[in-house]
């Protein structure tokens, strides 16, 4: 299993290994799911919620002067049904208690199966639209005069707005049945 993901490209999320691949030259790239665990215990069919109060994705794209790209998939919380704690339930707490231990956790999902539609580990045949928004560059901000927490905070702020813009833009066209847009900081 650890040969096929290496052969797709996947790698740790660690600051080290960011930096280590925007530093091979021009045209690297990364490609972070911001909210992680988080956020995967968010997920519930028909809604999208999005967790992005961290800010060291954008402390990489900083150091390295790399453009941040805001993406959205439309339908991905749709593609599996999922059973969410509510927070301050013991379930939640063990959930929570997980993601601190281990750096992730899993929420309690389940899609369709090989031969059936009710039960399985394979994700339900629904469509699930990508979209991507302009490339947010860090140079106009250094050309502000900002620097530091300053520019990391500015920075952060524009790549939220241009999350929201995206997905206002695109939400009727790409997914009528989402039902809010809620991002918790």
């Amino acid at each position: 299993l650890r040969e096929v993901l290496l052969s797709f490209g996947v790698c740790s999320c660690s600051r080290k290994s960011c930096n280590s691949i925007l530093n091979r030259g021009p045209g690297s790239a990364i490609c972070l799911v911001v909210g992680g665990a988080a956020e995967s215990l968010e997920t519930q069919e028909g809604t999208y919620r999005l967790v992005l109060g961290r800010k060291g994705f954008v402390q990489v794209a900083i150091e390295n002067n790399a453009e941040l790209v805001p993406v959205i998939a439309f339908g991905e919380t749709d593609a599996f049904d999922t059973f969410s704690a509510k927070p301050g339930t013991i379930l939640r707490e063990i959930q929570v208690f997980i993601q601190r231990k281990l750096k992730f956790t899993v929420p309690i999902f389940w899609g369709r199966g090989m031969f059936n539609t009710n039960f399985g580990l394979m994700p339900k045949r629904r469509p699930i639209h990508v979209v991507t928004g302009e490339p947010l560059s860090i140079q106009p901000f250094r050309d502000r005069g900002l620097e530091g927490e300053e520019l990391l905070d500015a920075v952060h702020k524009a790549y939220i707005a241009a999350l929201r813009r995206l997905f206002d833009e695109n939400k009727d066209e790409c997914e009528a049945g989402i039902k809010r847009l809620s991002l918790i900081h």
